[in-house]
């Protein structure tokens, strides 16, 4: 597998092949837990692929308030690159370490290289997803040439990562562009309840949608 080819890693040998090697590199990582970072390395999977997270020694005491069953967000960079991955601690050995369950993605945080334009939700852009309620509009809450951000309700519609749909940006002139994009974050940071963010990529763009959306956003 060539990491700079494969934007996230989803199969299930593949990700205990690619955590075990950056294991076996004792590259460094940093688990979040809520408000807590903590600095440290992970082992590598076992056969069930779980991971044990070890962290560094604290003076601060942050890593007291990490709880079996709590979810964590654990990063790391290797080969170049910049990954992350989700899970829950399923127990906590010994202060300072915590057992995790096995992750089923990881994802490589790839920045989109155009300028974003922070939106609101008063500015009247949107994407109109199908969801099992029919067609639903959520906020936009970034928008670039060649991607967005989108503020969902996950109860209506399921987003992971990897998936490719076909959605449409609704423009505050009334207007609509079809894009085809593929989802390359999700996270529930800064979310109400029930709600994510999604990070979308265009791809296929035509050039007529892609003159209805630099024109939207030369306005603002």
């Amino acid at each position: 597998m060539q990491p700079s080819t494969v934007p996230h890693i989803v199969r299930p040998n593949e990700i205990r092949d690619h955590l075990t090697t950056v294991a076996m590199g004792r590259s460094a990582a940093c688990l979040t837990a809520s408000f807590h970072q903590v600095p440290g390395m992970f082992s590598a999977p076992d056969p069930g692929g779980r991971l044990l997270f070890f962290g560094h020694a604290s003076e601060d005491g942050t890593s007291s308030g990490i709880e079996v069953g709590q979810s964590v967000r654990v990063d790391y960079r290797h080969d170049r690159s910049n990954l992350v991955f989700f899970s829950r601690v399923s127990e906590c050995p010994e202060p300072g370490s915590w057992m995790l369950a096995r992750p089923r993605v990881v994802q490589r945080l790839s920045r989109r290289l155009e300028e974003r334009i922070p939106l609101v939700p008063a500015q009247g852009f949107a994407l109109a997803l199908m969801t099992s309620h029919g067609f639903c509009s959520f906020p936009l809450m970034d928008l670039s040439r060649g991607g967005a951000a989108v503020r969902y309700d996950a109860r209506r519609v399921g987003l992971w990562v990897g998936r490719r749909i076909t959605a449409w940006i609704e423009l505050p002139n009334q207007q609509t562009a079809p894009v085809t994009a593929i989802v390359r974050h999700v996270s529930r940071r800064g979310c109400p309840v029930g709600h994510k963010r999604a990070g979308l990529r265009f791809v296929d763009v035509d050039e007529g949608t892609q003159r209805l959306i630099e024109g939207s956003m030369s306005r603002l």
